[in-house]
């Protein structure tokens, strides 16, 4: 059970839910195989001094260490929209939440590159009444989130359409 599962209020149930991409893997991955082709080259051109390929080694450690933080982090991130909130979670100890009111949310920003598109992620920026800003790199499916926060939204409505906006009441 999820953090979002454990926190859910009596009645509220889960609308959509994503994670963070596979994507996120890409940089500490880069810097792995950097490390095993630098060890490998150290290795066969490098006479003296005899341990010179274990640099190659170390850069190789650090990228795998990179890609197991990173898979911490992503199997320990949750996005989700529910009945009566929008809820994004990331991190396991030190752990990052936002929790906002269907109401309350003003505006949710999809920032994608071409690459970006093609694989499906994105940058998140949620923005909260009041100016509360949030920002969450690499998410999985960014827009589908922000369709399912507004059609959520509408839903939360008495009569199914668009509060108006603040100033308009």
């Amino acid at each position: 059970m999820g953090y979002v599962e454990r926190h859910l209020l009596p009645g509220e149930r889960i609308v959509y839910r994503t994670r963070l991409h596979w994507v996120i893997f890409a940089k500490p991955a880069m810097l792995a195989l950097a490390g095993i082709a630098i060890a490998g080259l150290l290795w066969s051109v490098a006479a003296e001094p005899p341990w010179l390929w274990m640099i190659g080694g170390g850069v190789a450690l650090l990228g795998l260490v990179g890609c197991l933080v990173r898979f911490v982090e992503m199997m320990t991130s949750e996005f989700a929209v529910t009945t009566t909130r929008l809820v994004l979670k990331v991190g396991l100890i030190s752990r990052h939440t936002t929790e906002i009111l269907l109401a309350k949310v003003e505006a949710i920003a999809v920032d994608q590159g071409l690459l970006a598109r093609v694989l499906n992620f994105g940058d998140l920026t949620v923005t909260g009444t009041g100016g509360a800003r949030e920002v969450f790199p690499g998410v999985r499916d960014p827009i589908g989130l922000r369709n399912h926060v507004q059609q959520a939204s509408l839903a939360a409505q008495p009569d199914g359409r668009a509060a108006p906006p603040p100033g308009l009441r």
